[in-house]
Protein backbone atom coordinates (compact mmCIF):
# COMPACT_ATOMS: atom_id res chain seq x y z
CA UNK A 1 0.00 0.00 0.00
CA UNK A 2 1.66 3.58 -0.94
CA UNK A 3 0.82 6.23 1.52
CA UNK A 4 0.50 9.25 -0.94
CA UNK A 5 0.61 12.70 -0.15
CA UNK A 6 -2.01 14.87 -1.92
CA UNK A 7 -1.95 18.84 -2.87
CA UNK A 8 -5.13 20.35 -4.20
CA UNK A 9 -5.02 23.25 -5.82
CA UNK A 10 -8.33 25.27 -5.36
CA UNK A 11 -10.62 24.20 -2.05
CA UNK A 12 -13.99 25.37 -4.20
CA UNK A 13 -16.92 22.50 -4.73
CA UNK A 14 -14.99 20.37 -7.25
CA UNK A 15 -11.49 20.57 -4.98
CA UNK A 16 -13.44 20.74 -1.99
CA UNK A 17 -15.19 17.45 -2.47
CA UNK A 18 -12.18 15.59 -3.49
CA UNK A 19 -10.58 16.29 -0.70
CA UNK A 20 -13.43 14.92 1.48
CA UNK A 21 -14.10 12.13 -0.80
CA UNK A 22 -10.01 11.18 -0.63
CA UNK A 23 -10.18 11.30 3.09
CA UNK A 24 -11.43 7.30 2.62
CA UNK A 25 -8.78 6.36 0.70
CA UNK A 26 -6.58 4.02 2.31
CA UNK A 27 -3.35 5.09 -0.15
CA UNK A 28 -3.93 9.02 0.97
CA UNK A 29 -1.56 9.80 3.91
CA UNK A 30 -2.00 13.82 3.87
CA UNK A 31 -3.74 16.16 2.32
CA UNK A 32 -2.72 19.43 1.71
CA UNK A 33 -5.10 22.40 0.26
CA UNK A 34 -3.63 25.31 -1.21
CA UNK A 35 -6.34 28.60 -2.08
CA UNK A 36 -5.90 32.01 -2.63
CA UNK A 37 -8.47 32.64 -0.37
CA UNK A 38 -8.48 32.33 3.47
CA UNK A 39 -11.92 31.88 4.45
CA UNK A 40 -11.80 28.90 2.18
CA UNK A 41 -8.78 27.29 4.03
CA UNK A 42 -9.93 28.00 7.23
CA UNK A 43 -13.39 26.20 5.86
CA UNK A 44 -11.48 23.47 4.83
CA UNK A 45 -9.51 22.80 8.05
CA UNK A 46 -12.33 23.04 10.25
CA UNK A 47 -14.65 20.48 8.42
CA UNK A 48 -11.51 18.21 8.36
CA UNK A 49 -10.79 18.21 4.16
CA UNK A 50 -7.70 18.98 4.58
CA UNK A 51 -4.67 18.37 7.25
CA UNK A 52 -3.06 21.48 6.10
CA UNK A 53 -3.34 24.73 4.25
CA UNK A 54 0.11 25.80 2.72
CA UNK A 55 1.08 28.95 -0.31
CA UNK A 56 1.75 27.31 -3.47
CA UNK A 57 4.79 26.57 -3.92
CA UNK A 58 5.57 25.14 -0.93
CA UNK A 59 2.26 23.05 -0.37
CA UNK A 60 3.34 21.04 -3.83
CA UNK A 61 7.00 20.00 -2.87
CA UNK A 62 6.40 16.73 -0.90
CA UNK A 63 3.03 15.77 -2.90
CA UNK A 64 2.80 12.94 -4.75
CA UNK A 65 -0.43 13.85 -6.41
CA UNK A 66 -1.15 17.36 -7.29
CA UNK A 67 -4.98 18.06 -8.14
CA UNK A 68 -5.59 21.48 -9.88
CA UNK A 69 -9.17 21.65 -8.81
CA UNK A 70 -9.14 25.69 -10.09
CA UNK A 71 -10.81 27.71 -13.07
CA UNK A 72 -9.18 26.95 -16.53
CA UNK A 73 -8.07 30.62 -16.93
CA UNK A 74 -5.63 30.03 -13.84
CA UNK A 75 -3.47 27.07 -15.23
CA UNK A 76 -0.65 28.47 -16.90
CA UNK A 77 -0.01 30.43 -14.16
CA UNK A 78 -0.40 28.18 -11.73
CA UNK A 79 1.83 25.41 -13.56
CA UNK A 80 4.49 27.74 -14.71
CA UNK A 81 4.61 28.59 -11.02
CA UNK A 82 4.94 24.93 -9.44
CA UNK A 83 6.95 23.57 -12.20
CA UNK A 84 10.20 23.79 -10.23
CA UNK A 85 8.73 23.02 -7.34
CA UNK A 86 7.28 19.06 -8.45
CA UNK A 87 9.46 16.03 -7.17
CA UNK A 88 10.40 13.80 -9.94
CA UNK A 89 7.67 10.72 -10.66
CA UNK A 90 4.75 12.61 -8.97
CA UNK A 91 1.48 12.59 -10.89
CA UNK A 92 -0.33 15.69 -12.51
CA UNK A 93 -4.15 15.93 -12.99
CA UNK A 94 -6.56 18.25 -13.15
CA UNK A 95 -10.48 18.65 -12.96
CA UNK A 96 -10.89 20.67 -15.90
CA UNK A 97 -14.15 19.93 -18.61
CA UNK A 98 -12.01 19.72 -21.58
CA UNK A 99 -9.04 18.09 -21.99
CA UNK A 100 -6.95 19.02 -25.60
CA UNK A 101 -6.11 22.44 -24.56
CA UNK A 102 -4.95 21.32 -20.86
CA UNK A 103 -3.13 18.37 -21.67
CA UNK A 104 -1.29 20.63 -24.87
CA UNK A 105 -0.75 23.40 -21.92
CA UNK A 106 0.37 21.01 -19.29
CA UNK A 107 2.65 19.26 -21.63
CA UNK A 108 4.71 22.42 -23.05
CA UNK A 109 5.15 23.56 -19.55
CA UNK A 110 5.54 20.46 -17.17
CA UNK A 111 9.19 19.38 -16.01
CA UNK A 112 10.00 16.24 -17.73
CA UNK A 113 10.49 14.40 -14.51
CA UNK A 114 6.34 14.63 -13.53
CA UNK A 115 3.71 12.54 -15.21
CA UNK A 116 0.55 13.92 -17.03
CA UNK A 117 -2.82 12.66 -16.15
CA UNK A 118 -5.95 14.96 -17.29
CA UNK A 119 -8.95 14.50 -15.68
CA UNK A 120 -12.57 15.19 -15.39
CA UNK A 121 -15.01 14.53 -12.84
CA UNK A 122 -18.33 14.43 -14.47
CA UNK A 123 -20.48 16.20 -11.19
CA UNK A 124 -21.39 19.09 -9.76
CA UNK A 125 -23.88 21.04 -7.86
CA UNK A 126 -25.13 24.58 -8.43
CA UNK A 127 -24.28 25.93 -5.53
CA UNK A 128 -20.35 26.94 -5.58
CA UNK A 129 -17.59 26.59 -3.22
CA UNK A 130 -16.65 25.43 -0.25
CA UNK A 131 -19.90 25.60 1.56
CA UNK A 132 -21.11 23.07 -1.47
CA UNK A 133 -18.36 20.53 -0.66
CA UNK A 134 -19.48 17.33 -0.60
CA UNK A 135 -17.91 13.61 -0.05
CA UNK A 136 -20.35 11.88 -1.76
CA UNK A 137 -20.63 14.27 -5.04
CA UNK A 138 -18.49 11.65 -7.47
CA UNK A 139 -20.66 8.49 -5.66
CA UNK A 140 -21.81 6.64 -9.12
CA UNK A 141 -20.76 9.51 -11.17
CA UNK A 142 -17.85 8.83 -14.37
CA UNK A 143 -14.24 10.06 -13.78
CA UNK A 144 -12.67 10.32 -17.11
CA UNK A 145 -8.83 10.38 -17.18
CA UNK A 146 -6.86 11.33 -20.26
CA UNK A 147 -2.88 10.55 -19.66
CA UNK A 148 -0.36 11.46 -21.69
CA UNK A 149 1.52 8.92 -24.41
CA UNK A 150 4.85 8.75 -21.87
CA UNK A 151 2.97 7.95 -18.89
CA UNK A 152 3.65 4.07 -17.75
CA UNK A 153 0.48 2.25 -16.88
CA UNK A 154 1.53 1.42 -13.34
CA UNK A 155 1.24 5.02 -12.78
CA UNK A 156 -2.25 5.41 -14.22
CA UNK A 157 -3.70 2.34 -12.06
CA UNK A 158 -1.56 4.35 -9.15
CA UNK A 159 -4.13 7.44 -9.72
CA UNK A 160 -7.26 5.16 -10.50
CA UNK A 161 -6.50 3.51 -7.02
CA UNK A 162 -6.06 6.57 -5.27
CA UNK A 163 -9.46 8.13 -6.86
CA UNK A 164 -11.60 4.45 -6.37
CA UNK A 165 -12.77 6.55 -2.80
CA UNK A 166 -14.61 8.92 -4.40
CA UNK A 167 -17.00 6.09 -5.24
CA UNK A 168 -16.44 6.93 -8.73
CA UNK A 169 -16.36 5.05 -12.36
CA UNK A 170 -13.18 5.54 -13.57
CA UNK A 171 -12.74 5.58 -17.64
CA UNK A 172 -9.60 6.27 -19.88
CA UNK A 173 -9.90 8.37 -22.93
CA UNK A 174 -8.24 10.03 -25.57
CA UNK A 175 -8.43 14.41 -25.09
CA UNK A 176 -10.05 15.05 -28.63
CA UNK A 177 -12.68 12.01 -27.93
CA UNK A 178 -13.17 13.01 -24.55
CA UNK A 179 -13.58 16.51 -25.63
CA UNK A 180 -15.98 15.66 -28.60
CA UNK A 181 -18.41 13.69 -25.88
CA UNK A 182 -18.64 16.43 -23.39
CA UNK A 183 -19.55 19.01 -26.05
CA UNK A 184 -22.55 16.77 -26.48
CA UNK A 185 -23.76 15.99 -23.21
CA UNK A 186 -22.59 18.57 -21.02
CA UNK A 187 -21.56 21.97 -22.98
CA UNK A 188 -24.00 22.46 -25.32
CA UNK A 189 -26.76 21.68 -22.65
CA UNK A 190 -25.71 24.47 -21.00
CA UNK A 191 -25.31 26.60 -23.85
CA UNK A 192 -28.97 25.59 -24.69
CA UNK A 193 -30.35 25.73 -20.69
CA UNK A 194 -29.44 29.70 -20.93
CA UNK A 195 -30.78 30.29 -24.26
CA UNK A 196 -34.31 29.10 -23.06
CA UNK A 197 -33.66 31.15 -19.66
CA UNK A 198 -33.12 34.38 -21.76
CA UNK A 199 -35.99 33.46 -24.13
CA UNK A 200 -38.20 34.11 -21.48
CA UNK A 201 -36.08 36.79 -19.22
CA UNK A 202 -37.80 39.69 -20.23
CA UNK A 203 -41.38 38.44 -19.36
CA UNK A 204 -42.16 38.69 -16.10
CA UNK A 205 -45.31 36.59 -16.43
CA UNK A 206 -43.27 34.21 -18.14
CA UNK A 207 -40.99 33.96 -14.93
CA UNK A 208 -43.72 33.69 -12.62
CA UNK A 209 -45.23 30.50 -14.56
CA UNK A 210 -41.56 28.95 -15.17
CA UNK A 211 -42.03 25.99 -12.91
CA UNK A 212 -42.08 22.31 -13.37
CA UNK A 213 -39.91 21.04 -16.31
CA UNK A 214 -38.57 24.72 -17.28
CA UNK A 215 -36.82 24.66 -13.82
CA UNK A 216 -35.32 21.22 -14.28
CA UNK A 217 -34.77 21.82 -17.93
CA UNK A 218 -32.85 24.73 -17.36
CA UNK A 219 -31.07 24.06 -14.20
CA UNK A 220 -27.72 24.16 -14.93
CA UNK A 221 -28.22 27.78 -16.21
CA UNK A 222 -27.34 28.61 -12.93
CA UNK A 223 -24.38 27.15 -12.62
CA UNK A 224 -21.21 29.75 -12.30
CA UNK A 225 -20.59 31.67 -15.49
CA UNK A 226 -17.32 32.40 -14.85
CA UNK A 227 -16.57 28.52 -15.19
CA UNK A 228 -18.37 28.04 -18.11
CA UNK A 229 -16.71 30.67 -20.00
CA UNK A 230 -13.76 28.89 -20.07
CA UNK A 231 -15.26 25.51 -20.40
CA UNK A 232 -16.89 26.94 -23.75
CA UNK A 233 -14.20 28.62 -25.16
CA UNK A 234 -11.69 25.83 -24.40
CA UNK A 235 -13.64 23.55 -26.63
CA UNK A 236 -14.43 25.67 -29.57
CA UNK A 237 -14.06 23.43 -32.30
CA UNK A 238 -16.41 21.01 -30.71
CA UNK A 239 -19.06 23.10 -29.44
CA UNK A 240 -18.89 24.81 -32.77
CA UNK A 241 -20.09 21.97 -34.26
CA UNK A 242 -22.21 20.48 -31.93
CA UNK A 243 -24.38 23.90 -32.16
CA UNK A 244 -24.40 23.41 -35.67
CA UNK A 245 -26.13 20.32 -35.69
CA UNK A 246 -28.43 21.29 -32.57
CA UNK A 247 -29.54 24.05 -34.82
CA UNK A 248 -30.33 21.93 -38.20
CA UNK A 249 -32.31 19.80 -35.52
CA UNK A 250 -34.57 22.89 -34.20
CA UNK A 251 -35.13 23.67 -37.99
CA UNK A 252 -35.64 20.41 -38.32
CA UNK A 253 -38.52 21.33 -35.98
CA UNK A 254 -39.42 24.85 -37.09
CA UNK A 255 -39.99 23.01 -40.58
CA UNK A 256 -42.45 20.39 -39.29
CA UNK A 257 -44.69 22.98 -37.06
CA UNK A 258 -44.66 25.65 -39.80
CA UNK A 259 -46.15 22.35 -42.18
CA UNK A 260 -48.46 21.00 -38.86
CA UNK A 261 -46.62 17.81 -39.88
CA UNK A 262 -48.49 15.75 -37.50
CA UNK A 263 -46.76 12.37 -38.11
CA UNK A 264 -43.47 14.03 -37.93
CA UNK A 265 -43.94 15.60 -35.24
CA UNK A 266 -44.99 11.99 -33.60
CA UNK A 267 -41.60 10.88 -34.53
CA UNK A 268 -39.68 13.01 -33.64
CA UNK A 269 -41.32 13.43 -30.02
CA UNK A 270 -40.75 9.74 -29.83
CA UNK A 271 -37.79 9.23 -31.28
CA UNK A 272 -36.41 11.78 -28.44
CA UNK A 273 -38.77 10.23 -25.78
CA UNK A 274 -36.82 6.46 -26.47
CA UNK A 275 -33.43 7.58 -26.21
CA UNK A 276 -34.04 9.84 -23.02
CA UNK A 277 -35.85 7.05 -21.73
CA UNK A 278 -32.41 4.91 -21.71
CA UNK A 279 -30.90 6.94 -19.78
CA UNK A 280 -30.94 6.43 -15.58
CA UNK A 281 -31.95 9.12 -13.58
CA UNK A 282 -28.52 8.31 -11.25
CA UNK A 283 -25.53 7.29 -13.32
CA UNK A 284 -24.21 10.86 -13.87
CA UNK A 285 -23.40 10.18 -17.35
CA UNK A 286 -22.75 6.53 -16.88
CA UNK A 287 -24.87 4.36 -19.40
CA UNK A 288 -25.64 1.61 -16.79
CA UNK A 289 -29.61 -0.52 -16.64
CA UNK A 290 -30.78 -0.32 -12.58
CA UNK A 291 -34.17 -0.81 -11.71
CA UNK A 292 -36.64 1.89 -10.97
CA UNK A 293 -40.29 2.30 -8.29
CA UNK A 294 -42.15 4.61 -7.45
CA UNK A 295 -44.47 5.04 -4.55
CA UNK A 296 -46.71 7.39 -2.90
CA UNK A 297 -46.34 8.08 0.28
CA UNK A 298 -47.43 9.78 3.44
CA UNK A 299 -46.38 13.73 4.46
CA UNK A 300 -44.87 12.80 7.95
CA UNK A 301 -42.32 12.56 9.97
CA UNK A 302 -39.56 9.36 9.64
CA UNK A 303 -41.46 8.50 6.48
CA UNK A 304 -37.92 8.22 4.38
CA UNK A 305 -36.53 5.52 7.38
CA UNK A 306 -39.51 3.54 6.87
CA UNK A 307 -39.01 2.95 3.73
CA UNK A 308 -35.06 2.42 4.25
CA UNK A 309 -35.97 0.08 6.80
CA UNK A 310 -38.14 -1.85 4.99
CA UNK A 311 -35.70 -2.19 2.18
CA UNK A 312 -33.35 -3.50 4.68
CA UNK A 313 -35.99 -6.25 5.76
CA UNK A 314 -35.17 -7.59 2.63
CA UNK A 315 -31.35 -6.48 2.06
CA UNK A 316 -32.47 -4.13 -0.66
CA UNK A 317 -29.95 -1.72 -0.86
CA UNK A 318 -31.45 1.95 -2.35
CA UNK A 319 -28.69 3.02 -4.89
CA UNK A 320 -30.51 5.86 -5.67
CA UNK A 321 -33.50 8.20 -4.43
CA UNK A 322 -35.59 11.16 -5.55
CA UNK A 323 -38.39 13.25 -4.66
CA UNK A 324 -40.90 13.70 -7.62
CA UNK A 325 -43.45 15.57 -5.94
CA UNK A 326 -44.55 16.81 -2.58
CA UNK A 327 -47.27 18.80 -1.32
CA UNK A 328 -46.89 19.74 2.50
CA UNK A 329 -49.74 18.10 4.66
CA UNK A 330 -50.83 15.62 2.05
CA UNK A 331 -47.83 13.60 0.99
CA UNK A 332 -45.87 13.06 -2.21
CA UNK A 333 -44.49 10.56 -4.98
CA UNK A 334 -40.94 9.26 -4.38
CA UNK A 335 -38.48 7.24 -7.00
CA UNK A 336 -36.19 4.68 -5.82
CA UNK A 337 -33.39 3.21 -7.55
CA UNK A 338 -32.49 -0.60 -6.91
CA UNK A 339 -29.96 -2.84 -8.39
CA UNK A 340 -32.33 -5.99 -10.33
CA UNK A 341 -35.98 -5.73 -11.86
CA UNK A 342 -36.09 -8.54 -9.26
CA UNK A 343 -35.25 -6.74 -6.36
CA UNK A 344 -37.51 -3.60 -7.71
CA UNK A 345 -40.72 -6.27 -7.74
CA UNK A 346 -39.75 -7.62 -4.03
CA UNK A 347 -39.74 -3.95 -2.92
CA UNK A 348 -43.22 -3.52 -4.75
CA UNK A 349 -44.75 -5.74 -2.65
CA UNK A 350 -42.88 -5.48 0.25
CA UNK A 351 -44.33 -1.57 0.32
CA UNK A 352 -48.05 -2.64 -0.44
CA UNK A 353 -47.76 -5.10 2.75
CA UNK A 354 -47.51 -1.99 4.93
CA UNK A 355 -50.01 -0.11 2.94
CA UNK A 356 -47.71 2.15 0.36
CA UNK A 357 -48.57 2.09 -3.03
CA UNK A 358 -46.00 1.33 -5.14
CA UNK A 359 -44.92 -0.12 -8.67
CA UNK A 360 -42.16 -0.59 -11.05
CA UNK A 361 -41.37 2.22 -13.08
Amino acid sequence: MINSNVAIIGLGLIGGSLALALRNSPQVQQITGIDIDRYTLEKALAIDAIDKAMDLEEGVQEADLVILACPLKFYKDIITRISPYLKPGCIITDVGSTKNMVMSLMDSLLPPHVFLVGGHPMAGAEKKGIEGADAYMFENAVYILTPAPSVPREKVYLLESILEATGAKIKVLEPDQHDEIVAAVSHIPHIAAAALVNLIAKDPYKLILAAGGFRDTTRIASSNPDIWEDIILSNQEHVLKNLLQLNLEIEGFIKTVQDRDRKRLRFLLEEAKAVRDKIPANRKGLLEEFAELVCIVPDKPGIIGILGSTMARFNINIVDIEILRVREGDGGTIRLGVKTSQEARQAVAALQEIGIKAWVR
